[in-house]
């Protein structure tokens, strides 16, 4: 088991207290197993049925007898620790761990160090408690008096007052092993919390390491815990039982799976031939400058094809895929889902391509990054400073944490409909303005005609007048059928018919397949039905058109010889100086348009009912709002509860009205600033300003000040401008408030233009850390921090994150990966023309290599180099 590989730290599940065959005392393993090649046999089969990985092997005063089983567990790929199990002259029994591979002699001249010869009988008493922990501590040994709670042999029973005091205080004491099955120790709780006067700088870790006899013990409770590290060694163990808030458990730490991040690599540009692993948890990026951390966070939002929210942030990373990628450059991230299963895929990206995803087999798919891995967060260097200046992009923010950062489609498709259903009412008023223009005309017309009642031209033309009228029906007849023939151009559509008509996936697969192939049923028939209209429509348009024309040549046929006398009486009015071809005219031109009079029915219909659709839309518009408003509430509430009352955000208008404010200027001219001055107020609703605009100059007055020559020139502008506005809205922005005495015991809340950008910055951090389970990439986040709160409230917050968000950031102070606790840590090198990991810089803290690096590289303030000493000894 040891053989499971994975960079940076992991949970493993160990049993520091394994008894060997030839152990003598309570259960010895050898009154049940013949042999002590059964007994490690069946020791083992159970480990690897509990998802043991790590054992220690501790017999009294002796270590020998640990030698075959830790053999033993090698082959099986479980790694077994020496050790032994001391007994001090007050009757403590002490756990004594070794590295693995230290080899007897040692071991044996340690336990002579402790003031008895190894092998010596079972309950010998050695040097005092504080003599051994310090003597094992020097040899390099992990130090854990076991079954504290246990009576007569456990360091909480028999003991009590400055002695025990004193015991618990020493600075190498940092774990203690506890029997659950056991009533508590002397003051056991008060100890574990650190209360005085057993108070700590460092707190001790609580583990479970009860003696393992026989196999089965192993399902017991108290025989095993679970510690997070990257190595299974005691110098693992020696971190982690320093760090018990992040690395040690008492109970199956396993989370419920997410989606995550795991791994990222390039070909070609400045990080060629680079692979960087991630961890589920916190994983940080540290290098000097020019070493590539801000083009591997750039790289993951470009593979993503994220967008960055701040205007400079965008160009960053532009600079970075154009100047520092460059074309031709792939970069691939491997990301593992989880829902509906764990799938792993491989997202690939070059320079100047869009993203394609490619499933476990290598083959391209058509799904987007945002289908496999959703709602990923990733902030740029100084970006966090950038939007404090915006507080509309930070409401933008908080609602991509709850996955509605953008419009809904349904919201997008409303907006769309307003559109298209402004564009049908401007053009239909066109239509009725200019029919209405032509109608206008009629009494003229009228009255030209009547010039001719005096005479007998109307008389003598009368068959003449009729033939005129009768044309005017054939030339309307026609242009009825045009206007018919447009209305089913949307009915023939191709597009809709082949989406009517497209297959359903993965119907036959399901228990219930016959009432899904209704529906399909249903979409095909109705596309069928459809397509028989548009064709029975076609050929119904087809037909009345050439009825009409055969009817206008049979008609035409009919009065040729009419039309003939006709012309005999035309020239004799002619030469009677009648104008009779100007009577014509004006009679034609009349009985033309009073032929369109019918028109004014159909569009004060279709007006009435694009109004009806148009009120309909407003008012799912104002839905989407709404639903806009409840989720950035929702969002904002959950980023209060999550920074501790640290962070308080409030919803509010956004302040940004620039959209509206365009529109005004493209439709008015002169002075406006009353209009704008009602536009700023935080209470402006658009549709409210509409609403008083339409009701007139009483009402703009009344509710928005808006007087004289600027109220008449808003209500001038009338419909095509008040349509535009309601379909705009305010937008939505946050309040984001700061405590900024957070941690002295003490509450100043500050505004955030109040606040200094560090200030700024860390509000925003912090709701960042908090306001979502997603994915988490920030670029050097202390740039723009406050300092005081990198330590007391970012780092605080990285802890509490541990198995609920995975969280990447470069880095270059030292509070972050160290005091955060960081499970993977990257530290990159270059040389100018590219960057690479180095060759031991891909690891947890429990790696002295990546200690190592640290140290040299990151840097922290005084809280941070104090605690850095007691954690791992830099």
């Amino acid at each position: 088991m040891s053989g499971k590989t994975t960079h940076g730290a992991r949970w493993v599940r160990a049993a520091l207290q394994v008894n060997p065959y030839e152990y003598q005392g309570k259960n010895a393993p050898s009154a049940t197993y013949n042999t002590e090649a059964d007994y490690n046999k069946a020791l083992l089969d159970e480990c690897e049925a509990q998802g043991i990985e790590l054992l220690a092997v501790t017999d009294h005063w002796k270590v020998d007898s640990a030698l075959q089983l830790i053999r033993d567990a090698a082959v099986r790929g479980i790694v077994a620790l020496p050790g032994f199990e001391a007994n001090s002259d007050e009757g403590i029994h002490i756990l004594v761990i070794f590295e693995a591979g230290t080899n007897a002699a040692t071991i044996n001249a340690a336990i002579g160090m402790c003031g008895v010869s190894p092998g010596c009988a079972n309950g010998t008493t050695g040097e005092s408690f504080t003599d051994i922990l310090e003597k094992m501590t020097t040899q390099g040994a992990l130090v854990i008096p076991a079954h504290v709670n246990v009576p007569n042999s456990g360091l909480l029973t028999g003991r009590a007052g400055q002695p025990l005091v004193t015991k618990i205080k020493h600075p190498d004491l940092h774990a203690l092993g506890i029997t659950p099955s056991q009533p508590n120790g002397t003051d056991q709780t008060a100890i574990l919390n650190g209360t005085k006067p057993y108070d700590r700088a460092h707190p001790l870790a609580a583990i479970h390491a009860d003696d393992v006899t026989k196999p089965s013990a192993l399902q017991s409770e108290g025989a095993s815990c679970w510690f997070k590290v990257s190595r299974l060694s005691v110098d693992s163990l020696k971190l982690a039982v320093r760090t018990p808030e992040t690395r040690v458990s008492l109970e199956d730490p396993a989370t419920e799976a997410r989606p995550a991040l795991k791994e990222i690599s390039w070909v070609g540009g400045f990080l060629d031939g680079v692979t960087i692993p991630l961890s589920t948890d916190l994983t940080t990026l540290i290098g000097g400058r020019g070493t590539g951390k801000s083009t591997a966070i750039e790289s993951l939002r470009f593979v993503l094809g994220l967008t960055p929210i701040g205007a400079e942030a965008k160009r960053d990373h532009d600079g970075i895929v154009n100047g520092v990628l460059k074309s031709g450059t792939v970069v691939k991230l491997l990301v593992e889902t989880t829902s509906p299963s764990v799938r792993t895929f491989t997202i690939e990206r070059s320079v100047n391509n869009l993203p394609v995803v490619k499933d476990e087999s290598g083959t391209a798919t058509n799904l987007r990054p945002v289908d496999v891995i959703a709602n990923v967060e990733i902030f740029g260097q100084h970006e966090l400073a950038e939007l404090t200046n915006d507080s509309s992009k930070v409401a933008s923010m908080l609602q991509r944490f709850q996955g509605s950062g953008e419009l809904t489609a349904e919201h997008v498709e409303t907006l769309a409909k307003l559109k298209l259903n402004r564009e049908k009412l401007t053009r239909a008023e066109e239509g009725r303005t200019q029919l209405e223009d032509e109608l206008a005309d009629i009494p003229r017309l009228e009255e030209q005609v009547r010039h001719y009642t005096d005479t007998d031209v109307p008389t003598r033309l009368k068959e003449v007048t009729r033939l005129t009228q009768d044309e005017a029906v054939f030339t309307e007849a026609t242009a009825r059928v045009a206007t018919a023939q447009e209305s089913l151009t949307a009915l023939t559509d191709p597009q809709l018919i082949t989406k009517l008509e497209a297959a359903f996936e993965n119907i036959d697969d399901s228990p219930r397949s016959d009432y899904l192939k209704r529906a399909q049923a249903a979409s095909t028939a109705l596309a069928a039905k459809l397509t028989a209209l548009a064709t029975e429509a076609r050929t119904a348009l087809d037909a009345a058109s050439l009825e009409i024309e055969t009817a206008k040549t049979e008609w035409s046929d009919a009065v040729r010889e009419q039309r003939d006398e006709h012309d005999e009486v035309l020239r004799k009015l002619v030469e009677e100086g009648l104008e009779p071809n100007k009577y014509l005219d004006t009679t034609r031109a009349l009985e033309t348009l009073k032929a369109k009079e019918s028109r004014r029915a159909g569009i004060a219909t279709s007006l009435r009912g694009l109004q009806t659709e148009r009120d309909t839309l407003l008012q799912a518009l104002a839905g989407h709002e709404n639903d806009r408003a409840r989720e950035l509430t929702e969002a904002i509430r959950a980023a209060n509860d999550a920074t501790g009352g640290v962070v308080i955000v409030k919803p509010v208008p956004a302040s940004d009205r620039k959209h509206i404010k365009s529109l005004i200027d493209q439709s008015i001219s002169g002075q406006r600033n009353r209009i704008m001055a009602a536009i700023e107020q935080d209470n402006f609703s658009t549709r409210a300003f509409v609403e008083a605009a339409r009701a007139g100059e009483s009402e703009l007055s009344a509710q928005f000040s808006i007087t004289g020559a600027q109220a008449r020139s808003l209500i001038e502008a009338s419909e095509p401008l008040f349509r535009q506005l309601e379909e705009q809205s305010v937008g939505q922005a946050v309040e984001v408030q700061l405590d900024v005495q957070a941690g002295t015991g003490t509450r100043e809340f500050k505004k955030m233009d109040d606040l200094s950008k560090g200030q700024r910055a860390t509000a925003l951090l912090l709701l960042l850390l908090g306001a979502s389970n997603a994915p988490l990439v920030i670029d050097q986040p202390e740039d723009d921090l406050d300092n005081r709160f990198v330590y007391d409230g970012i780092v605080t917050n990285l802890r509490s994150l541990k198995g609920k968000r995975q969280i990447i950031a470069s880095t270059h102070n030292a509070n972050v990966p160290v005091l955060g606790d960081a499970e993977l840590i990257v530290a990159l090198e270059g040389d100018g023309q590219n960057g690479r990991a180095a060759a031991d810089g891909i690891g947890s803290l429990d790696d002295v290599a990546i200690r190592s690096h640290v140290e040299n590289v990151l840097e922290g303030g005084p809280a941070a180099f104090n605690a850095r000493q007691h954690l791992y000894g830099f």
